[in-house]
C-alpha cells in the first residue's frame, strides 16, 4: 500500500494503490435489499446460547434500529428451507405486511421458498491451505447440501474465474473444488466462457412459447442435475448473475494496479443482488489485508452484500498458524515507533528518510496486519460468521448448513429515506435474553443502481449533472490510443490533478500534512452511453517538512480500457474533501478504425521519463519504454526556459509486409508547415512493435501555438497522427 509516498523521487506523481468501480452491467431485476424505499429487507439467524437454532421467535419480541433510531417492522417471516414460507408466530395487526412491500422475486406466503443458492470462492492459497480449503468444501458438498440447494465454484487467481456453475450435482462439485485448489491458474477459461454463453441461451429460452415444454439444462462438460429448466424465469436470472459477475471482475481487473481479493468478492455479491431469497458466499482464504486507501471499497462490499441478500462466511485457510497475525502487528508498530523516535533526535537540517516519510502509513498499516480480522468484519458485517483457528472445520460446517436451511425475514420502514450516501448502521435487541441474533451490520444510503457504486463517488455524480460545472480548480484529462485487439482499440485515459490546487490540512503539533482526494472518469460514446467508468481515492498525507514538495506533484489516475472505433467524450470530475472544491473537465476524443495497413498511436508531447527499478517486472504499459515510464504533457503551455527540448512519444505498429517503413514528423504554425525532421525508424521489439521518442529544441521555434504531425508511411499506404502545444518563452 502506498500513500504520498513520491517525496523520495520528486519528480515522481503520486502513485497510490486505486479503489476502481466497473462499468455499467446490463440490466438485472430491482435488487431485494432497497434503500430509498418505504421497505428495506432484512434476514435474521436466531441461536440460543448454546448455537442451537430458535424456531418461535415473535415480531413483538424483535426490535429493529438504524443509526441508534427504532424503525417500525412491517412483516415478520420464518424461512425454512425444506417446508413453505410460514408466518413465524402471531403477527399483529401493527406490524402485518403492506403491499406492495415484497420485493420483487420473493415469495408470497404459501409458496415454495427460494432456491438456497451457495457460492464457493477460493483465493489464492498455498498448498496447505488448499489442502486445508478443500477438505472443509467437500465436508460441505458432501453434507450440507439439501434438495433445494444450488452451488457454484469461483476461483480467484489472476482473475475471477467459474470452476462450476450453480449446479446441484455433487460429483460435479467434488470435481470443480479439485480444480479450484489444484494450486494451478487457470489459463484455459472455458467454462467461463461457456457461462456467459449460457447466459444468452437462456435468455433466448426464455422467449419461447410458453406451451413448448423445455428440456433440463445440462453442463456441456459435465451432465448435471439442475433444479430448474431453461425456459424458468429464475434460470435466466441465475445464469445472468454469473456472467454478469464475471464481466465486472474483469473489468476491475482490468483497471487496476496490482492483485487485490476484495474486487472479485464485489463483483460476485453484486452480481447475486437480482437473485430471490438469501445467498451465502463461502470465502476460503489465508487473511484479507485492507489498507486504508481501500477501505471504502471493503466498506462497499459489506454494503452491497446486504443490499443483495448476501451473507459472507469466510473460512480462514490457515487454520491453527493464524495466531501469528498478532506478531506481526506488534513488529509493524514497534517499526513505526522507533522511526517517529529517530526523526525527533535528528538536526533540523537533516535529510528525511523514505522510512520517516511513511511513519503515518507504517503505523496505521501495522493495525491491519492482522489478516484474519478482515475476514471477521466481513463475516460479521453480512450476517455470517467467520471459521478460524482450527484443522477440522466440521462442526462450522453443520452450523452454516442450519443457516442455509432456516432464518427469519423481516422488512422494516427505515426511520430516514434519503440517499445520502451515508452508512446506515443496523442494530437488533431480542426480548429473550438467552437469544442470540446473527444479522448484518448496515449499508450505504445509495441509490438503486446495477452498478457498484462507491460512497465517495456520489458527490462526484453530482457535480457532473449540475447546470453549471464547478471549475474550483485546473485539473488535465486525456484519451490516447494505442494498439488494436479483438476486444478494441487499447485506450488510456489519464487524469491529472496539480496538487498546487489542493487545500491541505496541517498539524503542527505532529509535523504531518494530510488531505483526501478523490478522482472520476466517464467515457461515453455517441449517443450519451456509458461505455467505462472508475475512480480513484487518494489518501494523501506526509511529513510536513515535505509539503511544499508534494505541491509541486501530481496525482494521477491512469487505466488502459479496449474501446470500439467510434466518437467518444471524457467526462471526468476531481473533488478535495476536505474543502468540497471540485473541478470538471469534458473532452471529445476519437478511436480511429484499425484497418489492414499499417497503425499508429496517438502522438503525444512528452512531459519527463521516471526511471523504474532494475527489478520492475514485465509489463504492457503503452508508456514503458526502455528502463523507463514516459509521462504525456496533456495540457497546458510549454516554457522554452524550463524545457529546452520538445520530446515526443507514439508507438508504430506496422502492417504485415517488407515494404519500407518512413517517418515524417512536420511542425505547423497558422496552417503552414514550418519545421520538418523524417527520423530513422527504431528497431521492432519481439511483438514487431515499434517504439518512437523523438524531438526537437524548443528553442528552434518562436513562442506560439503549434501542431505536430507525425506521419508512418509503408508502401503507397500512410497514417497521420497530431497533437497541439503551446511554446511561452
Amino acid at each position: 500500500m502506498r500513500r504520498f509516498t513520491a517525496f523520495a523521487t520528486l519528480a515522481l506523481s503520486v502513485g497510490l494503490a486505486r479503489a476502481q468501480t466497473p462499468p455499467p452491467v446490463p440490466a438485472q431485476a430491482t435488487p431485494e435489499f432497497r434503500t430509498g424505499t418505504a421497505v428495506v429487507l432484512l434476514d435474521v439467524i436466531a441461536r440460543d446460547k448454546k448455537g442451537r437454532p430458535v424456531r418461535n421467535l415473535k415480531a413483538e419480541e424483535l426490535q429493529v434500529f438504524e443509526n441508534d433510531q427504532r424503525c417500525e417492522i412491517r412483516s415478520f417471516r420464518l424461512v425454512e428451507s425444506e417446508g413453505t414460507l410460514e408466518p413465524a408466530g402471531a403477527v399483529s395487526a401493527a406490524v402485518a405486511p403492506v403491499e406492495p412491500a415484497a420485493p420483487a422475486g420473493a415469495p408470497a406466503p404459501g409458496q415454495r421458498s427460494p432456491l438456497n443458492l451457495v457460492t464457493l470462492v477460493f483465493d489464492r492459497m498455498n498448498l496447505e491451505d488448499n489442502r486445508l480449503a478443500a477438505k472443509a468444501a467437500r465436508d460441505f458438498v458432501e453434507r450440507g447440501m439439501d434438495a433445494r440447494t444450488e452451488v457454484a465454484v469461483f476461483a480467484i487467481g489472476a482473475r475471477l474465474t467459474v470452476a462450476q456453475p450453480f449446479t446441484a450435482d455433487k460429483e460435479a462439485l467434488l470435481a470443480a473444488v479439485d480444480l479450484a485448489t489444484s494450486g494451478t491458474d487457470f489459463k484455459d477459461r472455458s467454462l467461463t466462457k461457456e457461462a456467459l454463453q449460457k447466459s444468452r441461451d437462456a435468455r433466448a429460452a426464455a422467449g419461447r412459447h410458453e406451451a413448448e415444454a423445455p428440456p433440463a439444462v445440462e453442463d456441456a462438460a459435465t451432465p448435471t442435475r439442475q433444479l430448474v429448466t431453461a425456459g424458468d424465469p429464475m434460470e435466466v436470472v441465475i445464469r445472468q448473475s454469473i456472467a454478469n459477475a464475471v464481466r465486472m471482475s474483469d473489468s476491475l481487473q482490468r483497471q487496476m494496479e496490482g492483485q487485490w481479493s476484495l474486487y472479485p468478492l464485489l463483483a460476485l455479491v453484486k452480481a447475486q443482488a437480482s437473485l430471490a431469497g438469501r445467498k451465502t458466499l463461502v470465502f476460503f482464504s489465508p487473511g484479507v489485508q485492507v489498507p486504508p486507501n481501500l477501505d471504502d471499497v471493503f466498506r462497499t462490499i459489506v454494503s452491497e452484500a446486504n443490499r443483495a441478500n448476501v451473507s459472507l462466511y469466510p473460512v480462514d485457510t490457515r487454520g491453527l498458524s493464524s495466531q501469528s497475525d498478532i506478531q506481526l502487528s506488534a513488529a509493524a508498530l514497534r517499526e513505526a515507533a522507533t522511526t517517529s523516535m529517530t526523526q525527533q533526535m535528528k538536526d533540523p537540517g537533516e535529510a528525511t528518510t523514505l522510512g520517516e516519510m511513511q511513519i503515518m502509513d507504517t503505523a496505521e498499516s501495522s493495525l491491519r496486519l492482522n489478516l484474519q480480522q478482515g475476514l471477521s468484519d466481513l463475516a460479521e458485517g453480512t450476517g455470517g460468521f467467520l471459521v478460524a483457528n482450527a484443522n477440522d472445520f466440521g462442526k462450522a460446517i453443520d452450523r452454516l448448513a442450519t443457516d442455509i436451511r432456516g432464518y427469519y425475514e423481516i422488512q422494516y420502514s427505515p426511520a430516514v429515506v434519503s440517499f445520502d450516501g451515508g452508512f446506515r448502521r443496523i442494530s437488533l435487541k431480542a426480548a429473550r435474553k438467552d437469544v442470540v441474533l446473527q444479522s448484518r451490520r448496515g449499508y450505504f444510503a445509495l441509490p438503486p443502481s446495477d452498478q457498484i457504486v462507491l460512497p465517495y463517488e456520489m458527490p462526484l455524480f453530482l457535480a457532473l449533472s449540475a447546470p453549471t460545472p464547478p471549475r474550483d480548480f485546473a485539473h488535465q484529462a486525456a484519451a490516447l490510443h494505442f494498439a488494436s485487439g479483438p476486444e478494441g482499440t487499447e485506450t488510456a485515459v489519464i487524469v491529472e490533478v496539480p496538487l498546487a490546487a489542493v487545500d491541505f490540512e496541517v498539524d503542527k503539533k505532529k509535523k504531518i500534512f494530510g488531505q483526501r482526494l478523490t478522482t472520476l472518469a466517464v467515457v461515453k460514446d455517441a449517443e450519451g452511453r456509458v461505455v467505462e467508468r472508475f475512480s480513484d481515492e487518494y489518501p494523501l498525507t506526509g511529513p510536513l517538512d515535505q509539503l511544499e514538495a508534494a505541491k509541486q506533484s501530481n496525482a494521477v489516475l491512469r487505466r488502459v480500457v479496449p474501446l470500439a472505433s467510434g466518437k467518444y467524450t471524457l467526462e471526468t470530475a476531481s473533488q478535495v474533501k476536505g474543502t468540497g472544491k471540485t473541478s470538471i473537465e469534458r473532452a471529445a476524443f476519437e478511436v480511429p478504425a484499425a484497418g489492414s495497413g499499417p497503425q499508429l498511436s496517438s502522438l503525444c508531447l512528452l512531459r519527463r521519463a521516471d526511471p523504474l527499478p532494475a527489478d520492475a517486472p514485465p509489463s504492457d504499459d503503452p508508456f514503458r519504454y526502455e528502463a523507463t515510464r514516459l509521462v504525456p504533457h496533456l495540457a497546458g503551455p510549454v516554457s522554452q526556459a524550463a524545457t529546452p527540448n520538445l520530446s515526443f512519444f507514439a508507438r508504430l505498429y506496422p502492417a504485415p509486409g517488407v515494404e519500407t517503413l518512413k517517418l515524417t514528423l512536420d511542425f505547423v504554425r497558422d496552417g503552414k508547415i514550418v519545421g520538418r525532421a523524417q527520423p530513422p525508424v527504431p528497431a521492432p521489439d519481439a511483438n514487431g512493435r515499434i517504439a518512437y521518442v523523438g524531438g526537437v529544441p524548443s528553442g528552434s521555434f518562436p513562442p506560439g501555438a503549434y501542431e505536430a504531425r507525425l506521419t508512418l508511411a509503408q508502401g503507397t499506404a500512410k497514417v497521420t497522427e497530431s497533437t497541439r502545444f503551446e511554446l511561452t518563452p
